[in-house]
């Protein structure tokens, strides 16, 4: 549990050389197989992974659907796009069923239904943001990772009055960096996107699915 939490997807930080992107990024799952992992997501644990993390059709729309019992096991989408002409990450997710006893504070209750990282840098010294659906952290929360300090947790939203809901997420995330790491450059090199769900520190079973994940420009109103 320790190393992977701990360590943001070593499994794609690894490789020099990284091709960017041509803005906006649209991720979704539309041409991926049901009942598969996505094509081009990775983990350092990929036999965990598939049993997982597999591609699901419902409503009229392809997803990712995550279902995980006593485990944690990370997926990861190596990409990289220009922040500052495309700050925003927007996205869709729901949260189905929610871990027992989880408090992402400490190492033990660090499981969460729901969970997208965006990766800053290079190894060895990656920054990673990780947003969160917590069941009992206050929406708006931000804090250290447990584990390391060079992952900081947004919690963007708290409890379970919107389970079973899609929800759609917007976050500058450029803004929310800068914020955040305030000690580094203030332009950085996006790496990747990853995805979470883990019940593995209580022992419990976390179920939740992610539909898209795209990047757009600041609004003209904003």
């Amino acid at each position: 549990m320790t190393f992977c939490k701990a360590i943001s997807f070593v499994f794609f930080l690894f490789f020099p050389a990284i091709l960017f992107a041509q803005p906006p990024v649209l991720v979704d799952f539309s041409n991926d197989k049901v009942g598969t992992l996505p094509s081009g997501w990775n983990s350092n644990g990929m036999d965990k992974a598939k049993h997982v993390y597999s591609v699901e059709h419902g409503e009229g729309k392809r997803y990712l659907h995550a279902d995980a019992k006593n485990v944690s096991v990370q997926i990861g989408l190596e990409i990289a796009w220009d922040l500052e002409e495309f700050p925003i990450l927007d996205w869709q997710w729901r949260a189905n069923r929610f871990p027992d006893r989880s408090n992402e504070r400490t190492k033990e209750g660090n499981d969460s239904v729901l969970g997208i990282y965006v990766v800053f840098g290079k190894w060895p010294f990656p920054r990673t943001i990780k947003y969160i659906w917590s069941d009992t952290l206050p929406q708006g929360e931000t804090l250290d990772s447990p584990f390391s300090g060079r992952t900081k947790m947004i919690v963007l939203r708290s409890g379970r009055s919107q389970e079973r809901t899609w929800v759609v997420e917007e976050r500058d995330v450029l803004s929310d960096y800068r914020r955040l790491f305030s000690d580094v450059e203030r332009r950085s090199t996006m790496r990747g996107i990853g995805i979470l769900t883990d019940s593995d520190g209580t022992q419990s079973h976390a179920i939740g699915d992610y539909a898209y994940l795209q990047t757009m420009k600041v609004h003209p109103s904003k």
